[in-house]
């Protein structure tokens, strides 16, 4: 390595180049960079489902769970097997073990599933997908005092502008109504043409099959026909032909009965601000940015509120992207601060050259752990987590910099060779920064090996931490000893400039404080620690277990 560091510090073009190489990247990596909230879980089961229109939640549960579940049981890599039936619906979850292939999985479960022989007629094909976990990044409300039905129609309305933006994938909706055609009969012209309301209920039942309408109702006298939200349903019941009579004349279901539209009569209620609306969770799926998605969401309610009647707003809450925004504007924050400390504080007692190019030493690190963020094979995201780990690591970045800064600086008022005298400082302190920077390495990396869903998201916690850490090591021996041989770093008597003296002397005042505090205060202590060691630890632990004790009665 001692070999390499000298030929950087002999070729600064290549040094140059190699840091610019990495400052492009990591700032065309943040400009494409996903951005999301809370971390998102890779996916770990596959989810079987079955549409069943007609059929109750029992039956569901007997005719297609119960035998895909019976079918999937024993199969390689399943660790768990889990299942919800509903009216009309099914699905059959499988998790895979850690680790294994789920690719591999589906199509066994495929298999498995295709060789069922016996589901009913009525139950569609199988679908077999991952169950992807998508993670609400925030909920819109449309909400105010107003009738149902119009409530309920620019509802539809906005889930429908909501999904028409490309950023936008899935909503998940609530407060939305599902449609019924409430059929009244006329009691006694029914007796009169010899039909009763069952038989008449079978026959809408067989006309509803036509436009899959879903679920006849029979409540006393009236029918109750859950409907698609199709227009032109209710007038194609009217039309229906009840009775053909042997001259030619019909009667429709129009002239014997009342046909409206309406809502089904579930017994809940869906209040904002204490108004009835509906709700809509934006949800965001494996390649979604939150900083996008709520781009997307600005301009659809900027859109709809023009359109809106004055009873009628729309607001959004529980947005994830402010959350992601303010921990992107702390890791700016600490950055800076960082900066601006290592400047000014090694620009005191050092240079001021020495102190710029050891503080560039954050950026770069930070542009390289995005750089490989973004690098496919591991595909990071700046979220929740990777953001607290690059706050973790702004505090140890120019650690091993400092270090070596200092060295170099010191062999520099020695030598007057700078190539030479930056090749002996770096020489003499690279083995405690390579190991002490391996050594933390060595703490973090054990949380990539972790293989439950946990495991994976503290993986983008130590990664990111990691990938600074190399960088911050790489930088500090062979891009900072390149710029440190070409900077003027000297004894403070070569400044002539009036600035350049006051500022030397300011660095000699500090510097005689800094003396006069090691020899009268530190020094002094260090000898009676180490005199009355043992005292010392003794105070130290009473003081400890002191401390302790008011905590744990204070609680």
């Amino acid at each position: 390595m001692h070999a390499l560091t000298g030929w950087f510090i002999r070729n600064p073009v290549a040094a140059n180049l190699i840091m610019a190489v990495i400052l492009i990247a990591g700032a065309m990596s943040l400009w494409g960079i996903r951005i999301e909230g809370f971390p998102r879980i890779p996916p770990d089961t596959i989810a079987i489902s079955v549409i069943y229109l007609g059929a109750t939640a029992e039956q569901v549960d007997q005719a297609v769970t119960g035998r895909i579940e019976e079918a999937v049981t024993g199969l390689q890599g399943v660790r768990r097997i889990t299942s919800f039936a509903e009216e009309g619906y099914g699905v059959v979850w499988l998790q895979a073990r850690g680790g294994y292939n789920l690719d591999r999985l589906i199509e066994d479960a495929r298999t498995r599933v295709d060789a069922i022989s016996d589901f009913p007629a009525r139950a569609e094909r199988p679908q077999i997908v991952r169950d992807e976990f998508n993670f609400p990044s925030m909920i819109v409300q449309i909400y105010g005092d107003i009738d149902q039905e119009t409530l309920q129609r620019l509802g539809r309305r906005l889930k429908e502008d909501l999904l028409a933006q490309p950023e936008i994938t899935r909503v998940q909706s609530w407060g939305e109504r599902r449609i019924d055609l409430v059929i009244t009969p006329d009691i006694a012209r029914l007796e009169s043409l010899g039909l009763t309301v069952g038989e008449l209920a079978g026959q809408v039942q067989s006309e509803s099959v036509l436009y899959r309408s879903g679920e006849l109702r029979l409540a006393g006298r009236r029918l109750e026909l859950r409907a698609d939200e199709r227009l032109h349903a209710t007038e194609r019941l009217r039309d229906m032909i009840v009775i053909t009579g042997r001259d030619g004349a019909v009667v429709r279901l129009g002239d014997i009965a009342e046909i409206e539209r309406g809502f089904d009569d579930d017994d809940f209620e869906v209040l904002f601000q204490g108004r009835p609306t509906v709700g809509f969770s934006i949800l965001i799926g494996q390649s979604d940015n939150i900083m996008d998605v709520r781009q997307a969401v600005d301009r659809v309610i900027v859109d709809t509120r023009t359109n809106l009647p004055e009873t009628l707003d729309v607001e959004v809450w529980a947005d994830q992207s402010s959350y992601i925004s303010k921990r992107l504007d702390l890791l700016r924050n600490n950055a800076l601060q960082g900066l601006l400390i290592v400047l000014i504080l090694l620009s005191i007692f050092l240079s001021p050259s020495l102190a710029f190019w050891v503080a560039l030493g954050i950026p770069i690190s930070i542009a390289g752990a995005i750089a490989l963020m973004r690098w496919q094979g591991f595909d990071y995201s700046l979220n929740d987590v990777t953001t607290f780990g690059m706050i973790i690591a702004l505090g140890i970045l120019v650690d091993d910099a400092i270090v070596v800064g200092e060295s170099v600086y010191e062999e520099r008022t020695k030598d007057t060779d700078p190539i030479r005298a930056t090749e002996r400082g770096v020489r003499k302190v690279a083995t405690a920064t390579i190991f002490g920077v391996l050594t933390t390495v060595a703490a973090f990396a054990p949380m990539l090996m972790i293989q439950n869903p946990l495991g994976k998201v503290l993986a983008g916690f130590a990664a990111v931490v990691i990938f600074a850490l190399l960088f911050s090591l790489f930088e500090s021996k062979f891009i900072l000893p390149a710029h440190l041989a070409e900077a003027r770093i000297g004894p403070r008597g070569e400044a002539r400039n009036r600035f350049v003296r006051a500022w030397g002397v300011l660095q000699g005042g500090v510097d005689g404080a800094l003396d006069v505090f090691r020899d009268r205060v530190y020094v002094p202590m260090l000898r009676c620690a180490l005199t009355y060691r043992y005292g010392v630890v003794t105070v130290f632990i009473a003081m400890a277990v002191l401390i302790i004790g008011l905590m744990v009665n204070g609680t």
